[in-house]
């Protein structure tokens, strides 16, 4: 990864504020508008009933729960930062962390939470190349285990959940990460391949406009070089410390349990008796559906999910209201703290002085 690299980082607008309030607008008219619907749609009468019986000791341990999911996708970051950079402070990994669940949370299929994280981390010394293989592996372990739960939660709850448009999505998920987890095993093992296939996409494309298989060849040359320079990186770094890899992945289960048991936790708060396996096992199917939601933070979707999902667990009368403080407490909560991180950096004056971190990689 070169310099160039880096200085082409400094020089994007990765925090606009145009693009940031478009997606904020986005984000909060979807989902207002379907939890509105979802609300209307499952009216008995009855919310206010059950929302004056909530125990509120859930409601804190759901906030812990909440407080956890940060602190734990932090800490997923800064097992790798303190390895490239001994004595580097850990807020630099929370602090990119929040920057990527905020940015993840207002644009299209999250593409702009990892972005969002590696500009945090070069902003606090970080070097690009750093910042991709700590993002890469973990991203990875997250490939690896959401599939994979989501296998197990399907077998569990086959039977509950509601035959026809859900049940489509979930395979369709499954799908998606199983297909894509392939693809980066073999860029990562053939990273020649990419550049190859890229090519030959420019040459027939080439026969519609000569200025897209200009560009084609040139993105598959670069994509080439990146695949090698990221694997090469990966590897180096894995076999000096191959640990990480398994702390990695041990860091995601936890992060994706915790994130599960929220659903539990609030089904208690609303004094509803269900199975615990069968509540997990919905969360599961829920991330695994949402990870490449098209809509700012699965916006819409996850909402419709969600409800579909617990309809065979829960009566009408309190889906709305769980879809609400699911949503509340692990994606709400979380990407304002994240815009906190965000507003800071907008508000930074742009010719501050880079800090520099010596890295021992």
């Amino acid at each position: 990864m070169s310099d160039d690299q880096d200085q082409q980082l400094e020089q994007k607008d990765i925090f606009n504020p145009r693009v940031i309030k478009k997606g904020i607008m986005y984000f909060m008219v979807i989902s207002i508008t379907t939890m509105t619907a979802i609300f209307l749609y499952t009216n008995t009468g009855k919310t206010l009933e059950i929302w004056s019986k909530i125990d509120l000791k859930y409601i804190l341990l759901a906030l812990v729960i909440t407080a956890l999911d940060i602190l734990i996708g932090g800490w997923r970051n800064h097992i790798f930062v303190r390895e490239l950079y001994p004595g580097a402070s850990q807020w630099i990994a929370f602090k990119a962390n929040l920057a990527n669940v905020f940015m993840g949370a207002v644009t299209p299929s999250q593409s702009g939470g990892g972005i969002a994280q590696l500009y945090i981390f070069y902003k606090n010394g970080v070097k690009l190349a750093d910042g991709v293989t700590i993002s890469f592996v973990n991203w990875i372990s997250t490939l690896l285990f959401l599939p994979l739960s989501g296998l197990i939660a399907y077998n569990i709850i086959s039977d509950n959940i509601p035959s026809g448009f859900i049940t489509h999505l979930a395979k369709f998920g499954f799908s998606v990460f199983t297909t894509l987890f392939v693809v980066v095993i073999v860029a990562l093992i053939f990273p020649a391949a990419i550049g190859w296939l890229v090519k030959k996409l420019s040459y027939v494309l080439g026969s519609i406009n000569n200025k897209w298989k200009e560009k084609l060849i040139k993105f598959g040359d670069k994509a080439s070089e990146s695949m090698v320079d990221y694997r090469n990186k990966c590897t180096g770094l894995l076999r000096r410390k191959p640990y990480l890899m398994v702390l990695s992945f041990l860091i995601t289960v936890i992060l994706y349990l915790n994130k599960y048991l929220l659903g539990y936790v609030i089904i208690c708060a609303f004094g509803v008796e269900a199975d615990f396996w069968v509540i997990v096992a919905i969360q599961a199917i829920v991330y695994l559906l949402l990870y490449f939601a098209p809509s700012p933070g699965g916006s819409g979707i996850a909402e419709i999910s969600i409800t579909g999902l617990m309809a065979g667990i829960l009566s009408e009368d309190y889906l709305a209201s769980f879809t609400l403080l699911q949503r509340s407490f692990l994606v709400f909560i979380p990407a304002m703290i994240g815009a906190i991180v965000v507003l800071k950096e907008i508000n930074k004056k742009t010719n501050q002085t880079l800090p520099v971190l010596s890295s021992d990689a």
